[in-house]
Formats: structure tokens, C-alpha cells, sequence
């Protein structure tokens, strides 16, 4: 277990005026299995490596040649395969992609890596003040709407780059406009909500854990007091889906009306139980339980992709190298060096390293590459040493 993490368990008391007003929609302990012990951080978390690593630049560079389009967008799969239904794939452009990379450059100080990606987000993803999280480069628009996990994402990397950095014409009209508009759209009733449109109210009534970017959200409450609840409310949320001991991960939804978790397909994907982690440990708040089942599967290699809610065994065998690179963001997050230390340990096993290979210096399988994986893999080897 790493030494720089406090041993004592002090519970984060959440209760108060606001949350009584919100009462309705809060998770409530009776409904709920039970709540995990969380501590607060106040170890100084782990900063990036510099220069990066070689393992890292390789990432770096097949991200580059072989994942950017002529315009600087990512393409989420490295082939180009068909566009299928509701789902990304083959040369699409996600926010998600685009909001990790800003995130990369910021975090490595790339300044004109940074602005390029600022510029880019502007002139291709921004359409009537909506930050379109899927499009097709030169294409009529294939969606209309935003997502909430990417918006609180460039939104936050926006604003910590404002230590580093004047702003560029586009991070500051990207950061204005986020920062105008989330407080109305992106929330219903003080939770958060998955996706938003310009023109349509938003209906949903299903909150996504993973998407609750509690310091993104604590930023926003600064600058717009009426998200001041909003904090109260989606906290309780993240916090109440822990498991329990059986299983110290956390629940995929939740249901503001029914005061209910759930789980897609009753199975915990562990991609979206670590980045309800990340968005903890960013925040400053860990639960022991969670980091040590973390510590012991980073150790031995196995962190696997699903998980029962209920016995706490694993479904499959099936390694991640998005799973490895989140595993090390949050251990860096904590100041965690042995989680982050093995965590790297592991994901470097999955990194190409025939040079011979199209993939080489990235992630993939199947003559195929990710941009999630890549990038997920990437902002964790930032901490490579």
C-alpha cells in the first residue's frame, strides 16, 4: 500500500440546508448498499515527467501520424470502418477525444499543441454555441447535441490553463461559452445531465456517475453561484454509488426518481467505476477500500474489463490499456507512486513495440487502435518516469 496516503478514514459529511431542498432527488442510505469511508487528500499529487518519457513520445507520435486527420482532429478508430447507428467509429471526431488531448497538452505545457486544439474545437465542433461531441470532418453535422462528461472536461482544462498561459482568441470563447451555458443546460433539477441540445429542453432522467466531474463542477459554482447546489447534489451522487466491501467500485447510473443505482447488463465496466474514481481522487476525495483493490490489481496485472456487483468476481480476462492509463492518472492524482508506478508497469506491456508495425508506439490489436485507449494511455505516461 503506498505510504503517502493517509491511513485514517474521515467520512466527507454532505448533509445540509441545500441538500434538504433537493431531497427528492438525492440518493438516500436506505436505498442505496453501503457507503464507503472517504478521505480527503492532502498529500500534493504527483506532476508530470519532464521530458517525457520515450514510451510516452512514441504514444505520442502514433497519435499523430496515424490518429489526426489534415485538420488536427482525432479520429476515434485508427481504420476507417462504416459508421454504425448511434455508435462512433471509423475517421469520426469525438469532444471526448479532443478535450483529452487539450488536456495532454496543458498538462505538458505545449502551449501551440494547446491553441492548435483550442482552434480546432472552435472551428469544427462548435455549431450554434453547442459543442457537438460527434462529427465527421467536413460533413453536415451528425448530431445536435452536447455532452456534459466533454464540456465539464475542456471546460476545467480551460480554466487551469489560465495559470500557464494568456488565452487564445478560441480557448476564450470556448471557456465563456461553456461557462454561460452549462449552468441552464447542463443540468435538470440540480443533477447532471448526460447530453444537451440548443433547441430541445433536455428530458433525461438517468444521471451517468462517470460524467460527474465534481472539480469541473466546483469551478463552475465559483463563477455561477446557482450551481452552488448543483455541487451538493451531484457529490452525494458520486459518492453514494460506491459498491460496497464485496466490491469497492462504483455503480454505472443512477436514477434521481426511483433513488436507485443500476449497472448496464447487471455488470460493472470497470472504465466507467475508474473514471467515477478519477473524478474523486481529482477532486481530492479517495475511499481506501477502492484504492487498495485498485493497488492489488495494478500489481498483479489483473484489472479486468467486468465485474459482478454482488460476488465482486471478475466476468472476464480481458486487460485495457484505457483501464491502465486511468489507473495511473489517479494514482498521480493521489500521490500515489506505487499505483501509478504498476499501473504504467502494466500498460507498457500493452504498448507496440515492433517497429516494423503500422501501430507502432501505440495501442491496439486486431490491425485496429482507439483514440480512447490511445489517449487515456498517453495522459498516463505523462508520469512515466
Amino acid at each position: 500500500m503506498a505510504k503517502t496516503l493517509k491511513l485514517s478514514f474521515v467520512f466527507i459529511v454532505l448533509a445540509g440546508l441545500i441538500v434538504l431542498l433537493w431531497g427528492n432527488f438525492l440518493p438516500h442510505t436506505e436505498d442505496m448498499t453501503k457507503m464507503a469511508d472517504y478521505t480527503t487528500l492532502v498529500s500534493e499529487s504527483l506532476v508530470p515527467v519532464d521530458p517525457l518519457s520515450r514510451e510516452a513520445l512514441d504514444c505520442q507520435a502514433f497519435i499523430h501520424d496515424h490518429l489526426t486527420s489534415p485538420y488536427g482532429g482525432i479520429y476515434t478508430n485508427y481504420q476507417s470502418t462504416a459508421q454504425t447507428g448511434d455508435l462512433s467509429a471509423g475517421h469520426e471526431v469525438l469532444s471526448e477525444s479532443m478535450g483529452l488531448l487539450l488536456e495532454f497538452a496543458r498538462l505538458t505545457g505545449d502551449q501551440k499543441l494547446f491553441n492548435d486544439t483550442t482552434n480546432y474545437i472552435l472551428s469544427h465542433l462548435m455549431v450554434d454555441d453547442i459543442l457537438l461531441w460527434r462529427i465527421v470532418e467536413n460533413s453536415d453535422p451528425i448530431t445536435d447535441v452536447s455532452a456534459t462528461i466533454d464540456d465539464l472536461r475542456i471546460y476545467q482544462t480551460l480554466a487551469l490553463a489560465k495559470n500557464q498561459w494568456p488565452q487564445n482568441d478560441a480557448a476564450a470563447e470556448i471557456f465563456d461559452t461553456l461557462e454561460n451555458q452549462l449552468p441552464s443546460k447542463g443540468f435538470q433539477s440540480g443533477y447532471l445531465v448526460n447530453y444537451y441540445s440548443s433547441a430541445n429542453p433536455t428530458q433525461e432522467k438517468i444521471v451517468e456517475v462517470a460524467y460527474i466531474n465534481l472539480a469541473a463542477i466546483q469551478t463552475l459554482a465559483a463563477a455561477k453561484p446557482e450551481v452552488a447546489s448543483a455541487v451538493t447534489i451531484n457529490q452525494e451522487i458520486l459518492l453514494g454509488s460506491f459498491i460496497g466491501e464485496t466490491l469497492p467500485l462504483y455503480h454505472k447510473s443512477y436514477d434521481p426518481f426511483k433513488k436507485k443505482y443500476s449497472d448496464a447488463d447487471g455488470k460493472i465496466n470497470i472504465l466507467d467505476s475508474l473514471m467515477a474514481m478519477l473524478n474523486l481522487a481529482q477532486a481530492g476525495i479517495y475511499s481506501q477500500q477502492s484504492v487498495e483493490w485498485l493497488e492489488e490489481r495494478t500489481a498483479s496485472g489483473t484489472l479486468y474489463s467486468y465485474y459482478d456487483p454482488q460476488t465482486g468476481a471478475a466476468l472476464d480476462a480481458q486487460e485495457s490499456s484505457a483501464a491502465y492509463g486511468l489507473a495511473a492518472q489517479i494514482g498521480a492524482a493521489l500521490g500515489n507512486e506505487f499505483l501509478t508506478g504498476n499501473a504504467l508497469s502494466q500498460l507498457k506491456k500493452h504498448q507496440n513495440s515492433d517497429p516494423l508495425s503500422p501501430l507502432y508506439g501505440g495501442f491496439g490489436y486486431n490491425n485496429n487502435a482507439y483514440s480512447y485507449d490511445n489517449l487515456q494511455a498517453l495522459l498516463g505516461l505523462v508520469y512515466n518516469k
